[in-house]
């Protein structure tokens, strides 16, 4: 987890982690991302025992205006990538994902705001 905070380093700001817990097979993880052009990535990542897992990765604008929502919640059959789908500047907007984890969700954030 923090070699990926690390390698994002130039887009992130400032990060606070609420929750980071592993208990044997289980991990909880919750981060908010404070990142170089005033927006906030709300992180929350669960794996439980079975190897399931949830997830949501909240990317607002500074003034808390949803940019993009990822997460996997099995209530959008009809998407492609289901459950995995993301919401697009409003819950309405309803789009396949292939971005289902830390990594990738910050690699598509980098590309929108740059790294310089």
């Amino acid at each position: 987890m923090f070699n990926i905070l690390k390698k994002f380093q130039p887009i992130i700001t400032d990060f606070e982690i609420i929750r980071y817990e592993i208990e044997e097979e289980q991990i909880r993880i919750q981060i908010k991302l404070a990142l170089r052009d005033g927006s906030l990535l709300v992180i929350r990542d669960y794996k439980f025992s079975d190897n399931s897992r949830k997830y949501v990765y909240h990317w607002m604008d500074k003034t808390g205006n949803l940019r993009i929502r990822w997460d996997n919640a099995a209530h959008w059959k009809t998407v492609g990538t289901f459950p995995h789908h993301k919401h697009v500047l409003n819950e309405e907007d309803i789009r396949e994902s292939t971005e289902t984890d830390i990594e990738s969700v910050l690699a598509c954030i980098k590309g929108h705001i740059g790294d310089r």
